[in-house]
C-alpha cells in the first residue's frame, strides 16, 4: 500500500485518486474550491462517469480516500503525489497554460518536508517535467530535501475513464531518475499493461502524438464523408472497409462532429497592451503592423514581438492580459453570424467560431452558429492589475523617432548658459558648429542634449526644460507632462471637440495646429482647456466664428503628443482613447469621462422630465467599443446604439446610460453645466429602479442574446490566437479563439523547430462544425419546421455518461425550437442534467416533451434524430417506431441503422456522409393534422 497525493480533483484527478484507492492505497484529493471538496466529502461528484460514483463512495467508507483543500495535509508522509490540475487551451501557436501546474509545483514546493515522487498527469508541452523540477527547487523552504520527477501523460476517455484506468492499453512514464520511475511503474503493476519507460521529452511526446493522430483520423474520415454525400457512396461502409486493413484499422474513423475555427472581421476591435499602455486597436491595423508576413496557401500569418492582449481566464473568472502568439488574415466565403444582445451589444464573427456563454454560473462554449436568443454573453467590468502610469517624460519618448532631430530644448531658467563652461568643450563639432550658441541663446538640440547628458558633463532635470521645434517664438511644451487630471481630461476634451490640422507656413514650412472648439457659452470647458495649456507652457491664441470659440494652439510637439504618443487620432471618425487611458486610476478614467462628455455628452430626458438618461455620441466605432469599457470598468453599463446624426455621412455610435445610481455615478461629468438639473430629477425619482439588459457577476456583467442573425459573405477575416485562448472585443465583450488543444499544440512545436507541418495544420482547418447538418437535413425534407414535431433520442454528449458539457443535443434542439419546432425527447441517463443544461441554455422548455422511451418519444412526430449512439436505440422495433410516427422521416447523427434496412422499411434516411440518391420533394407542412402518404421501398430507393 502506497501513500498518494493528487493535486486537483477534475476529471483526470478524481478518477485517478479514485481508483488508486480502490487498488487499496491512501489517497488523499487535493483542491482549492472548498465547495467542491465538502460536496466531495460526501460522496457528491461534480460529474458523472459510469461506475465512479459508487466508487468514490466505497472508498470513503473504507477510510482509503479523502478530501482537502490544504496542501500540507495533502502532502504529509505521500510516497507520490499526482499533479492532475488543468491546462487550459492556449493558442494556434500551442503553448499550454501553465500556471495551475506552475502553481501545484509552488505548493508542493512550499510543503515539501520529505522525499517523494512527483507524477506530473496533467497535459503539458514536451519539456514541461523540467520546469515541474524548477519551480519546486525554486520554492522548497528546506532546499536539502530532495524528490524526483515523473511524466506520465494521461489516456483517459470522458465516458469510460474508469474503464480506462482499469483496463489500459499502456502506461508511459519516464523522467531523469529511473529509479523513481520504477517506483511509479510499481503502482501499476496490479493493472497487468505494458508500461514504456522512455525518456522525459519522448513521454510527453507520446500523448500530443496519440491524440494528433486521433484528430487527424476524424479530419480524414469528415472530409470522406462530404465527398460521399456527394457522390451517393456511404462512408461507413468506407470506413468498415478501410478498417479491415491492420496498417489503418477501424478505431475513430467515424464521421461527425468537428471543431471549428476562430475569425473576426476587420474592424473588430481588441486592447493591446503596448509597454506599459493599453490601447484599442482594430484587427487589420494590427494585423499591418506586427511584423514579417508569413504567406500560406490561403492563409496569411504574423507573430508579434512582445504583444499582448486585455484577455479573461475561464478558471477564475478573472480578467488578465495574454500573449498574442499569431495574427492570420485570410479570405473567408460562407456565413458570417452576428448576435445582438441587450445593451445593444454585437459581435459578428465566422459561423463556426467559438462563442462563450454564461450558463447556471459556468462558462460554457458553442460555435457562434449554435448561439440563440436567450442565450447569455459576458462584457468585462474590471482590470487587471497593470503599471500606473505617473508622466510623460517627452524627451524620453522623442527618443528615436523622426520628430527628433527638429526638437530644441530651453531649461526654465538660465542654466544652460551658466553651466557652459562644464560642457563647452564636449560639444562636438559635427553636431554644433559655434558651441557658443548654447550660452548666447541658453539654448541646444535635444540630440545634443541627450548627448551631454549622457556624458554627465551637463545635469538638467526634465522638470526645468521645455521643448520646441521652430526658433524664434516658438511655441514651447513643457518637457514632463504628468499624467493627472488636467491631461485626462484635455484628452476627454480633444476627444469631443478637438482637431488636427496642417498648413503651409513661410519658406514652405509644415505647420501642426490644434484645435479645440465649443460653444462660446461654454465657458467653463473652454477656461479649463486654456488653464490646462498654460499649465504645459504652451501658448495658444482664440478664433471666433458664428457662436463658437475655438482655442488654437501651433506645436509639431503637442501635434505629435496628441496623435503619435497617446494615439487619440486626427478626424472623427479615426478618434481613440488615449492610450494610457487603462493604465490610471479610476477616478482619473472619470476625469476623461468628463472632458468627452462635455462637448458629444448629452442630458437626454425621458417620461416627459420625470426621468432622464446621459446619451455620449461618436462615429469612431473604435472610440465606442473604447469608451463602453472604459465605462464598465467605473461600474457603469451604457448601453450602444446606431443612428444617423443631422447632416452627418457616417453611422454614430450612441452610449446611453441610465438607472439611478448609474447616473449618479456620472452626476459631475458635465461639470456645472448640467449638475443642479441631473440631481433636481434625479430627486424626483419615485424608485430607484434597476436598469435592465444586464446582471452584474464581479469582474464582468451578462448580456442576454435578443437576435442572431446570418449572412453569406465574401471577405477577409483575422484571427487572432493568445496564450488564454481568449480576448476581449467589441465594447468590452469577452471572446474566444479555439484551435484543437493537441493538434495545436503539437504544430507549435514543429514551428518552433523550424519544421512545416502541414498535415497537422490541414487537420485544424478540414475539421469543422457539422452540428447544423442535421438541421439543414431537416429543413430540405420538411421545408419550414414551424409546426413540427421532433423526436431527439439522446441528449448526453456520448453514452454511458450524463455529462452534457458540448452536447450537441443543447444545440439541434434549440436550434429547432427556435424556428416554431416541439421537440420530444428521450435520454437513458441524462434526462436531469440536460433538463438543467437546456434550462441554462435558455432554451424554450414549454416546446420540450420529456419522454419514458424512444417509443414514446416517435408517437406523433415528423422526424427522429439520433443524437446520442446509446446501445439501446440499436435494437428498437423500427416497425413500432414507424408507426408512431407522422412522417417516416429519420435523420441519424451516429450512423447506427443499416440505409438499406431503413429504406425498406418505408423511412426516408438520412445519415452523416451515406448517399441515398435523390433528394424527395418537400413534404408538407408540420402543422397538417392528416396522415402523410408514405413513399414506398422503391420510391424511398
Amino acid at each position: 500500500m502506497s501513500t498518494i497525493c493528487v493535486l486537483g480533483t477534475g476529471y483526470v484527478g478524481l478518477v485517478t485518486g479514485t481508483c488508486f484507492a480502490d487498488m487499496g492505497n491512501q489517497v488523499t484529493c487535493v483542491d482549492i474550491v472548498a465547495e467542491k471538496i465538502e460536496r466531495l466529502k460526501q460522496g457528491i461528484l461534480p460529474i458523472y462517469e459510469p461506475g465512479l460514483e459508487e466508487m468514490v463512495q466505497r472508498n470513503l467508507r473504507a477510510g482509503r480516500l479523502h478530501f482537502t483543500t490544504s496542501y500540507s495535509e495533502g502532502l504529509d508522509n505521500s510516497d507520490f503525489i499526482f499533479i492532475a490540475v488543468n491546462t487550459p487551451s492556449h493558442s494556434s501557436q500551442g503553448r499550454a497554460d501553465m500556471s495551475y501546474v506552475e502553481s501545484a509545483a509552488r505548493g508542493i514546493g512550499q510543503e515539501l518536508d520529505h522525499y517523494t515522487v512527483i507524477i506530473n498527469k496533467s497535459t503539458v508541452p514536451v519539456g514541461s517535467g523540467d520546469v515541474v523540477t524548477r519551480i519546486i527547487r525554486k520554492n522548497q523552504k528546506r532546499p536539502e530535501i530532495s524528490f524526483a520527477v515523473v511524466s506520465n501523460p494521461e489516456f483517459l476517455r470522458e465516458g469510460s475513464a474508469v474503464q480506462d484506468f482499469q483496463n489500459p492499453d499502456r502506461f508511459v512514464l519516464r523522467s531523469s531518475d529511473q529509479e523513481a520511475a520504477r517506483k511509479v511503474a510499481t503502482l501499476y503493476l496490479p493493472l497487468r499493461a505494458p508500461i514504456v519507460i522512455t525518456d522525459l521529452y519522448t513521454a510527453e511526446m507520446i500523448k500530443y502524438a496519440s491524440n494528433a493522430f486521433l484528430a487527424t483520423k476524424i479530419s480524414f474520415i469528415n472530409e470522406i464523408a462530404q465527398i460521399c454525400e456527394r457522390l451517393g457512396a456511404d462512408v461507413k461502409e468506407v470506413a468498415a472497409g478501410m478498417g479491415y486493413d491492420k496498417r489503418i484499422a477501424r478505431s475513430f474513423l467515424d464521421a461527425g462532429l468537428g471543431y471549428g475555427g476562430s475569425c473576426f472581421e476587420a474592424d473588430e476591435t481588441v486592447f493591446t497592451l503596448n509597454s506599459p499602455n493599453v490601447a484599442v486597436e482594430c484587427f487589420d491595423k494590427l494585423f499591418a503592423k506586427a511584423g514579417p508576413l508569413f504567406q500560406g496557401d490561403t492563409v496569411e500569418l504574423v507573430q508579434p514581438s512582445a504583444q499582448r492582449v486585455l484577455a479573461f481566464d475561464l478558471e477564475t473568472g478573472q480578467p488578465i492580459f495574454a500573449d498574442v502568439q499569431a495574427i492570420t488574415r485570410r479570405p473567408y466565403k460562407g456565413t458570417m453570424v452576428k448576435i445582438n444582445t441587450s445593451m445593444g451589444r454585437m459581435l459578428r464573427v465566422t459561423a463556426d467560431h467559438p462563442v462563450i456563454l454564461y450558463k447556471g454560473q459556468h462558462f460554457t462554449i458553442l460555435p457562434a452558429a449554435a448561439v440563440v436568443p436567450g442565450d447569455q454573453l459576458m462584457a468585462l467590468c474590471e482590470l487587471p492589475a497593470v503599471e500606473q502610469a505617473t508622466n510623460l517624460n517627452l524627451i524620453e519618448v522623442l527618443r528615436d523617432t523622426d520628430l527628433e532631430a527638429d526638437v530644441y530644448v530651453k531649461p526654465i531658467d538660465n542654466t544652460f548658459s551658466e553651466q557652459y563652461q562644464q560642457f563647452a568643450s564636449a560639444v562636438p563639432k559635427h553636431m554644433l558648429k559655434y558651441p557658443h550658441d548654447i550660452k548666447r541663446h541658453n539654448r541646444m538640440s535635444l540630440r545634443l542634449f541627450r548627448y551631454l547628458s549622457e556624458l554627465h558633463v551637463l545635469n538638467v532635470s526634465a522638470e526645468k526644460l521645455r521643448l520646441y521645434t521652430a526658433k524664434g517664438a516658438a511655441t514651447m511644451i513643457n518637457a514632463l507632462i504628468q499624467v493627472d487630471a488636467d491631461l485626462l481630461r484635455l484628452c476627454g476634451y480633444y476627444l469631443a471637440e478637438g482637431y488636427l490640422a496642417q498648413d503651409i507656413g513661410r519658406a514652405g514650412a509644415v505647420r501642426e495646429r490644434i484645435g479645440f472648439c465649443f460653444h462660446e457659452l461654454e465657458a467653463e470647458y473652454i477656461a479649463d482647456v486654456q488653464r490646462i495649456l498654460r499649465r504645459w507652457g504652451l501658448k495658444f491664441i482664440e478664433r471666433r466664428a458664428t457662436n463658437a470659440l475655438t482655442t488654437v494652439v501651433s506645436s509639431r510637439i503637442f501635434s505629435w503628443l496628441l496623435h503619435n504618443v497617446l494615439g487619440c487620432g486626427t478626424r472623427s471618425e479615426d478618434k481613440a482613447l488615449p492610450r494610457l487611458v487603462f493604465n490610471v486610476l479610476p477616478e482619473l478614467r472619470l476625469e476623461l469621462i468628463r472632458g468627452a462628455f462635455s462637448g458629444d455628452g448629452a442630458v437626454t430626458p425621458v417620461l416627459a422630465g420625470q426621468n432622464l438618461m446621459l446619451e455620449y455620441a461618436t462615429v469612431s466605432k473604435v472610440l465606442a467599443d473604447g469608451m463602453a469599457l472604459l465605462l464598465q470598468t467605473i461600474g457603469v453599463i451604457p448601453s450602444i446604439r446606431t443612428r444617423w446624426m443631422n447632416k452627418s455621412k457616417q453611422e454614430a455610435y450612441i452610449l446611453r446610460v441610465s438607472g439611478y445610481e448609474q447616473i449618479a455615478a456620472l452626476k459631475d461629468v458635465f461639470g456645472d453645466k448640467h449638475r443642479a438639473r441631473i440631481e433636481r430629477i434625479l430627486a424626483g425619482y419615485q424608485r430607484h429602479i434597476q436598469p435592465h439588459g444586464f446582471k452584474r457577476h464581479g469582474a464582468f456583467s451578462t448580456l442576454v442574446v435578443r437576435e442572431v442573425q446570418h449572412e453569406d459573405v465574401d471577405t477577409t477575416v483575422y484571427s487572432m490566437e493568445t496564450s488564454a485562448g481568449t480576448l476581449i472585443a467589441s465594447s468590452g465583450l469577452i471572446s474566444h479563439n479555439c484551435f484543437p488543444k493537441d493538434v495545436r499544440a503539437l504544430a507549435h512545436m514543429a514551428d518552433e523547430a523550424g519544421l512545416h507541418p502541414q498535415l497537422l495544420h490541414a487537420v485544424m482547418e478540414i475539421n469543422h462544425d457539422q452540428r447544423r447538418l442535421i438541421v439543414t437535413k431537416l429543413t430540405s425534407i420538411l421545408g419550414t419546421l414551424r409546426g413540427s414535431t421532433i423526436g431527439i433520442l439522446g441528449l448526453a454528449f456520448k453514452p454511458n455518461t450524463d455529462d452534457m458539457r458540448e452536447a450537441a443535443s443543447i444545440d439541434i434542439i434549440r436550434w429547432v425550437t427556435n424556428q416554431g419546432a416541439v421537440v420530444r425527447v428521450y435520454d437513458p441517463v441524462a434526462t436531469n442534467t440536460g433538463r438543467e443544461a437546456l434550462e441554462c441554455a435558455g432554451v424554450d422548455m414549454e416546446a420540450i416533451i420529456f419522454c419514458q422511451n424512444a417509443y414514446e418519444v416517435a408517437e406523433g412526430t415528423d422526424a427522429l434524430v439520433i443524437v446520442t449512439e446509446w446501445n439501446e436505440f440499436k435494437s428498437l422495433d423500427m416497425h413500432i417506431i414507424r408507426n408512431a410516427m407522422r412522417r417516416p422521416v429519420v435523420i441519424d447523427g451516429r450512423n447506427i441503422y443499416e440505409m438499406s434496412e431503413m429504406v425498406r422499411l418505408g423511412f426516408i434516411y438520412r445519415a452523416i456522409g451515406r448517399g441515398t440518391g435523390p433528394a424527395p420533394s418537400v413534404l408538407p407542412s408540420g402543422d397538417s393534422t392528416s396522415a402523410q402518404p408514405l413513399l414506398s421501398g422503391s420510391e424511398g430507393e
